[in-house]
């Protein structure tokens, strides 16, 4: 080989080297279980984001939000934060505040919060207000209802942020009255701010904010009663359909978290889902009953022979990012196959049903182009029917054959503008869309299908084979 080619060689070499990712911005779903990140913070991406809330910056960029927990506890508490330009690779830059103890100090004392014990804060939330951002978080221990949410203040969202005291508390050993933890923020179509928050003890509660950012007026119960199990709640409003939207997170952090979500007219509710039933009605005893379930755990059939995926193992305490059209559930998840304590957050297109129902892709999002569906493969594709139970045991997919249109021998289905798909399956008609999406753990591009019923059951369609 001549110097010159050698030269040539090099230089291919470190062109291809540039165009490949740093693995700290790449690190992603696919990438739980691998034990060389758990040391490396530079490493996570989306690696370790818990109870994530997604946010667009000023710089056009997003950012996340979320809680100090990490893979063999080795995170610095402060609240973490992760940046990205595509949705797709994370960047994870450490923590809001360099010293939570010190600069959370008023909210860490009203919690009992012991820093000594790496016990940190929990579900944090970035809002813009005029020229100013706000950072809310929450200050608890577990099964404790002596909790804080704290706020902040910067003119950056990448801070320093300046700790401005506590926005709400509540005390320990009041099991029947509201929880301080769970902060989400929201801006009417006024440009009138409020704050839902609450998790299991007491039910989750909407507050209105001052131009401060603190608590004004009386709070009122939109979901969840005394016993109920859920928390984590994001409210959004829709000019498409011109309803409020709550999302909550029903069931257990770590074994059946599912997500769930009712609507209203007025932001004050009452939030229904589509059998008309109220989200402020939800105790223990009716959890199944109540909310439109979008997902919860779950496996998909991978090429026959092969055996089950990975799997999604209590997908939860989501937030959801609006742009124009398009609407992105940002959630973290664990996996069927792996100890708790790994977890990750994902990004998953959503879609509007016909009456308005938002509906979660089945596949997180890679980059797909959006393009309208005018085809619809045929052959073996993996059916979930989510149902509307807290799932501890994965709804696993059942293999079903899409031919000339017919759903096996089961029902119909057809493909209408707009990438729309009309479905009836044993009997049951379902509303939704179809989707060109990327295979999330095997690589590939694949037909998604996501749709539901008139009483608000939710199903998916994932095709098998996988194309280039």
């Amino acid at each position: 080989m001549t110097q010159t080619m050698i030269k040539l060689l090099v230089l291919l070499i470190l062109a291809a080297c540039v165009c490949i990712p740093a693995t700290g911005l790449c690190a992603s779903f696919r990438d739980l279980g691998k034990d060389a990140l758990v040391s490396d913070p530079a490493s996570w991406g989306a690696v370790n984001a818990h109870d994530p809330s997604i946010v667009k910056g000023d710089d056009g960029k997003w950012y996340v939000f979320s809680t100090d927990a990490s893979v063999g506890d080795v995170h610095k508490c402060g609240v973490q934060v992760r940046v990205s330009e595509d949705l797709i690779n994370w960047e994870y830059l450490g923590t809001a505040f360099e010293d939570y103890a010190r600069d959370c100090a008023e909210a860490v004392a009203a919690a009992g919060l012991k820093p000594e014990a790496h016990q940190g804060l929990w579900a944090p939330e970035a809002i813009k207000a005029g020229d100013q951002w706000r950072l809310y978080y929450s200050a608890s221990t577990f099964g404790s209802t002596r909790s804080a949410i704290g706020m902040a203040v910067s003119d950056s969202i990448t801070g320093p942020w300046e700790d401005r005291g506590i926005v709400i508390r509540s005390d320990a050993n009041a099991v029947s009255k509201p929880n301080a933890i769970d902060p989400c923020l929201f801006e009417d179509p006024s440009g009138k701010q409020y704050m839902t928050w609450g998790s299991f003890f007491g039910g989750i509660w909407l507050t209105e904010l001052d131009a401060e950012g603190f608590a004004t007026g009386e709070p009122v119960r939109i979901a969840g009663f005394r016993g109920c199990r859920a928390e984590g709640s994001y409210l959004i409003w829709l000019p498409q359909t011109e309803y409020y939207y709550l999302f909550v997170s029903y069931g257990s952090l770590s074994e059946d978290y599912n997500i769930r979500v009712g609507r209203s007219k007025t932001i004050e509710g009452p939030y229904l889902d589509a059998n008309g039933r109220n989200l402020a009605d939800l105790v223990a005893a009716n959890e199944d009953r109540i909310g439109v379930k979008l997902m919860g755990g779950y496996q998909l059939l991978h090429d026959p022979g092969q055996g089950f995926s990975k799997g999604i193992k209590a997908p939860g305490h989501c937030s959801v990012a609006v742009e124009g059209d398009r609407i992105w559930l940002c959630h973290h998840t664990r996996t069927q196959s792996l100890p708790g304590y790994w977890f990750a957050l994902q990004i998953r297109p959503m879609v509007l049903s016909r009456d308005g129902w938002p509906l979660v892709m089945p596949m997180s999002y890679q980059g797909e182009d959006f393009a309208p569906v005018t085809e619809i493969p045929e052959g073996g594709y993996n059916l979930i029917l989510h149902g509307t139970d807290s799932n501890k045991e994965p709804k696993r997919s059942e293999r079903i054959e899409l031919a000339d249109g017919k759903i096996g021998g089961r029902g119909t289905y057809t493909l209408e503008e707009d990438s729309r798909v009309s479905l009836v399956l044993d009997g049951v008609r379902y509303d939704g869309a179809a989707l060109n999406q990327f295979d999330d753990e095997r690589g590939g591009r694949v037909m998604s299908i996501t749709a539901i019923s008139e009483d608000g059951q939710c199903l998916w369609l994932s095709e098998e084979t996988r194309h280039e």
